[in-house]
């Protein structure tokens, strides 16, 4: 029998912790540098190009798009690559590969090397986000997963918090491409040593159990009341209405939130200074860490689809408020309401994958999922961009969206899981 691979400092320094939990914190920081600058600089990047280059929002919303639906393609084959070849090695190339793309993004002077870089910096974010982090995180935990979980995707969240101010700030202080850069070395300084000294794949390779389990009987058991009846291959998930009712559910749900995410900041700048409209934003990021820790806790008891009924309820009705808030106040309260919901439904997704299909093709399960979702995430900017230039203004736009909203809640109500 082959022994186990020594794990690293971390887990020498601190024997008692079980090694999931330095590999969940490890996943946050990944998130935190590059699901976090990558999602959230949609919006300050199309406010930043729209002021400083004079473009329209319609076609920079395009490339906010066009991100979005790369990212989609893209997740599907790290999803696969994954399975074969493990998480970390995608996560350091993604690194690099965003922080060359930011760089590159912040010294464009036409729209159109926009729409060619764009597509890089959306490899980049799929390389190194929630696909291989959740599949990381996934193994090293059953009965605890949405909780791991939590800790884990609450990096973007942090990333929105501290990132969409220092980048405004930045750009504001420093210009465009000097932010981007900044940016740029702040995801390499940070992604490339947790890979290196934290990040590990899985529990077995190291002589441990999921869950820091003491032995393998307990491990099994755990998974029987938490695992399918079977492992779902990709082709085999794809027969089943669950998958493509959850694709269609978290498509609707995320083409609303990421047209309101990409838009947001505009619409606070048009009725406020860019100061009060970026802390708004970051009460936004600050509502999805409450939110994912007040869910994460109960979302390994409760029924899935009832959180998802409610968080999308939820988001419906904090898309309308903002629409038409009256005060900086209330526009901030609206934001942070959203916020309790956008972490959670990104969360809400690997959560379903691994309780339906199980984890032995869990990349590509996830990966195929999040072709679709992403697709529609990137429909959500450019339609918001398109609805703005016809009604004139962003209220009507954010009404249609709270409406699409209330149908993903509709269509979660009848997900069960495959029999």
């Amino acid at each position: 029998m082959e022994s186990p691979t020594p794990l690293p400092a971390l887990g020498r320094v601190a024997p008692r912790i079980f090694y999931g939990w330095w590999v969940a914190v490890g996943a946050c920081l990944i998130s935190f540098v590059c699901a976090g600058v990558g999602f959230y600089s949609q919006g300050v990047l199309l406010d930043a190009l729209c002021n400083e280059r004079g473009w329209s929002r319609a076609a920079v919303s395009g490339a906010t798009g066009l991100y979005f639906a790369v990212s989609g393609f893209a997740g599907l084959a790290v999803g696969r690559g994954i399975d074969r070849f493990g998480a970390r090695g995608f996560i350091a190339v993604g690194a690099l590969v965003l922080a060359g793309s930011l760089v590159a993004i912040g010294r464009v002077e036409s729209v159109g090397m926009l729409y060619v870089w764009i597509p890089l910096m959306a490899i980049g974010t799929s390389l190194a986000g929630p696909v291989p982090t959740s599949a990381i995180v996934t193994r090293w935990f059953v009965r605890l997963r949405a909780r791991a979980m939590t800790v884990s995707q609450t990096g973007v969240s942090i990333g929105g918090i501290i990132l969409v101010p220092l980048s405004t700030w930045l750009i504001h202080t420093y210009g465009l491409p000097a932010a981007m850069a900044g940016l740029a070395v702040l995801v390499v300084g940070v992604a490339l040593p947790v890979v290196a000294f934290v990040l590990r794949t899985d529990p077995a390779r190291h002589g441990l159990h999921a869950d820091g389990l003491a032995d393998a009987e307990a491990l099994a058991r755990a998974q029987e009341s938490q695992a399918p009846a079977r492992s779902f291959r990709t082709r085999d998930a794809l027969r089943e209405p669950a998958f493509w009712s959850l694709m269609l559910a978290f498509g609707l749900g995320l083409f609303g939130q990421v047209g309101f995410l990409a838009h947001q900041l505009a619409w606070l700048r048009e009725r406020i200074g860019p100061r009060e409209a970026a802390l708004a934003v970051s009460a936004t990021a600050f509502g999805s860490v409450v939110g994912r820790f007040l869910v994460g806790p109960i979302a390994d008891r409760v029924e899935k689809h009832r959180i998802g009924i409610g968080l999308f309820l939820i988001q419906a009705m904090a898309t309308l408020v903002f629409a038409h808030a009256p005060s900086f106040a209330i526009a901030s309260l609206a934001s942070f309401v959203f916020g309790l919901t956008m972490g959670n439904i990104f969360m809400m997704q690997p959560l379903f994958v691994g309780e339906f299909f199980g984890i032995a093709k869990f990349g590509s399960v996830f990966g195929s999922l999040a072709l679709g979702t992403q697709l529609a995430s990137g429909l959500g900017p450019y339609a918001v961009g398109v609805a703005y230039g016809f009604f004139g203004g962003y209220p009507h736009a954010f009404e249609g969206l709270a409406a699409i909203a209330v149908c993903a809640a509709l269509v979660i109500s009848r997900v069960r899981p495959p029999a």
